[in-house]
């Protein structure tokens, strides 16, 4: 009887535990420049775009500052097929440049 309220026990806690593993997927937030907005309907179309992006949890476009910060699930959508959404709106995701000088 032990052994089975044992046994029990286990299976439970890797049901459990495996179950947890699957949800958890990792929110990353981007900051991308973006090159041509001029207007509120610019920013509209882009913000619109990216709302449509399956995986995108959260969009805030500033005209003012020429960028988008994006929040969004690293297993559903990348960086990089955000940066095409946002060229496919006819506006350019500009792409940073890093290192020494």
């Amino acid at each position: 009887m032990k052994s089975k309220s044992l046994v029990l026990a286990i299976a439970s806690f890797l049901i459990i535990a495996l179950t947890s593993i699957g949800v958890s997927a990792t929110t990353k937030k981007s900051t991308i420049r973006v090159n041509g907005m001029m207007c509120a309907k610019c920013t509209g179309s882009v913000e619109k775009a990216l709302k449509a992006t399956e995986g995108v949890e959260k969009v805030e476009v500033s005209l003012q500052r020429k960028e988008v910060v994006v929040e969004y699930d690293d297993e559903k959508v990348t960086e990089t097929k955000l940066r095409e959404v946002i060229n496919g709106t006819g506006f350019k995701a500009v792409e940073e440049k890093t290192g020494s000088q």
